[in-house]
């Protein structure tokens, strides 16, 4: 009851909005800028001062339209790190695509397909904590929308960008994947690939303010990165039941 409650009041729906905007552009930051590659630094410089103007907003159709601004300028810069061959210039179609289907490069398709992964792992701590997935707080409902999926994964999806780029990195042949009526079909090999660093970015351990587990010296305790994903849950089931501020 909680989660309804919570999605019925709209100053903790806006702080809420707000935090997971934050989140999502912080994200980006920090994946643009591990990279230290000088054509990105144009495009961290444009979402930092986005996302200090989020704290400013109380609107919602005003994140928005900075999530949408936000999402040109990420993808534009993105398209940098793609060698040219494999055809990638933006992100086709929604940000919330999690199918092959209309696919028009192997780019968006591996995205599309990490996307997919993201959100089951993200679904099984949702409904292992009775959360309601179709009740987003920034994503509006959709018929067969998981809304709340949609937005729990924002800021987790750096890591399936990370993976592409580094599976493209690679390279990626030809006969990888191929052309059907449904968009790019990727081949078992290049899914084993791609899978095996997606996995390599959930598994790793860095400092994270836990409540629970081990603590260092300066009182973070060393978590994985989907491990963390799993917190960030709990904390907003405790916040939806006044246990978290």
């Amino acid at each position: 009851m909680g989660q309804y409650d919570t999605f019925r009041d709209p100053e903790k729906v806006m702080h809420l909005q707000k935090q997971m905007l934050t989140s999502k552009l912080q994200s980006q930051i920090g994946f643009f800028s591990s990279l230290n590659r000088e054509e990105l630094t144009r495009g961290i410089d444009q979402l930092r001062k986005h996302k200090e103007t989020i704290k400013d907003y109380s609107n919602e159709r005003k994140l928005l339209a900075i999530e949408s601004r936000c999402g040109h300028i990420y993808f534009g810069n993105y398209a940098k790190l793609i060698n040219p061959v494999y055809g990638f210039e933006s992100r086709h179609g929604s940000g919330l695509a999690l199918t092959n289907r209309y696919a028009s490069d192997v780019i968006n398709a591996l995205l599309n397909y990490g996307y997919t992964v993201l959100a089951g792992e993200i679904a099984k701590f949702v409904n292992g904590l009775c959360l309601d997935p179709y009740y987003g707080f920034y994503h509006k409902m959709r018929i067969s929308l998981q809304a709340l999926i949609h937005d729990l994964i924002e800021p987790y999806r750096w890591l399936v960008d990370y993976s592409v780029f580094k599976t493209q990195e690679q390279g990626i042949k030809k006969k990888e994947y191929a052309w059907s009526r449904e968009g790019k079909m990727l081949d078992s090999n290049l899914i084993r690939r791609f899978l095996g660093l997606l996995s390599s970015k959930f598994d790793p351990e860095r400092p994270y303010k836990s409540r629970h587990g081990l603590k260092r010296a300066d009182g973070l305790a060393m978590c994985q990165e989907i491990t963390i994903a799993k917190i960030d849950i709990q904390n907003l089931a405790e916040y939806c039941i006044g246990k978290m501020n």
